[in-house]
């Protein structure tokens, strides 16, 4: 039987740490239990959350239903000598499902160790960092179709991954995601160190051949360096995206303002350092209220004690519509805005 709570607090479901409260919320741990949460609630607005670490509550009330996907489990489905498919459920804690896969001897997720969320959250925002994607490893994705309630799967190509976007935010009252598949190798290979943070952290820790666990470490030292805890500090880590413009504008800014970083994207296109566009602008460690830039990595906003939804996004426009003016980029949020 389903546990359906009212007037339910999610201050420890967000970790932006925003005092919020949800008209109902559940908990589903089993495709039956979805189902039945659908059926007992067919036309109330509704919202998937896993760990509540990417998204931004603008209203201290969501007056719908709270779907805490909390499907747990992870399993080998095949493997041979080199490679091997494993599936995680949707609820599952992404970095815990990163070391066990580690641990096992498999490889491909390294690079995306550390980063906050579930696996369930993974493919919607096609997470990625130090020059890996979900979508290098990602096999298909299993999925609950609402309107038609069965379960069907999804390709990689028919998931249309690119730079944090997917199918999914396309139809995001459509699809709710049960697992996914990943496609991951076995025997030793020569890692994603392409990042100069990397290189230097692995020096650091005198590491000169380093392997998927030695990878894994020196990105948890990176990220305890540079971003705020959620515990200690509200957060929802990057707030914005890497903006991509073409060669020419990317071209015409740098010469303007040598400092801003860009990296190739495509062969007509750069992405641009949203850090060096915040830190140009002025932006770095500036706090206004209880709402301010993290100093020590600025497309970071946190809330440095009771911000509302509606202060942090008041704030996060006034850096939007600053950069527009003064560099003439667009910054694009990374964060799920929730009315």
């Amino acid at each position: 039987m389903l546990d359906i709570k009212t007037n339910f607090p999610l201050k420890k479901f967000n970790t932006f740490g925003i005092n919020v409260y949800a008209h109902y919320f559940v908990n589903v741990k089993s495709i039956e239990e979805i189902q039945e949460t659908f059926c007992q609630y067919p036309f109330i607005s509704k919202l998937f959350l896993g760990n509540g670490s990417n998204i931004l509550f603008l209203k201290n009330f969501y007056k719908g239903l709270i779907i805490k996907i909390g499907i747990k489990g992870r399993e080998i489905i095949q493997e041979n000598n080199s490679q091997v498919i494993v599936k995680a459920s949707a609820g599952e804690n992404w970095n815990e499902f990163v070391s066990w896969t580690i641990k096992k001897g498999f490889s491909g997720l390294e690079n995306l160790s550390f980063i906050p969320g579930t696996v369930g959250a993974a493919p919607i925002q096609n997470i990625g960092a130090y020059g890996t994607e979900i979508k290098n490893t990602l096999l298909k994705v299993e999925l609950y179709e609402i309107d038609n309630k069965r379960v069907i799967e999804l390709t990689r190509e028919k998931c249309q991954l690119t730079y944090r976007h997917s199918f999914f935010k396309k139809y995001r009252n459509k699809f709710l995601i049960l697992s996914v598949f990943f496609l991951l190798r076995k025997k030793y290979h020569k890692l994603n160190i392409s990042s100069i943070e990397i290189r230097k952290e692995l020096e650091n820790m005198n590491i000169k051949k380093p392997n998927p666990h030695d990878l894994s470490q020196a990105i948890l030292h990176i990220r305890q360096k540079k971003l705020p805890d959620p515990r200690k500090i509200g957060n929802a880590g990057s707030f914005f995206m890497n903006p991509i413009v073409e060669i020419f504008d990317f071209q015409k800014l740098k010469s303007q303002y040598p400092t801003v970083i860009g990296y190739s994207y495509s062969k007509k296109k750069v992405k641009v350092s949203a850090n060096s566009l915040l830190e140009l602008a002025g932006w770095k460690g500036k706090k206004v209220g209880n709402v301010g830039v993290y100093e020590k990595k600025p497309i970071v906003l946190v809330n440095y004690g009771k911000a509302t939804g509606r202060e942090i996004y008041s704030f996060s426009e006034k850096i939007t519509q600053d950069i527009k003016k003064k560099l003439g980029v667009f910054l694009p949020r990374e964060v799920n805005v929730i009315q």
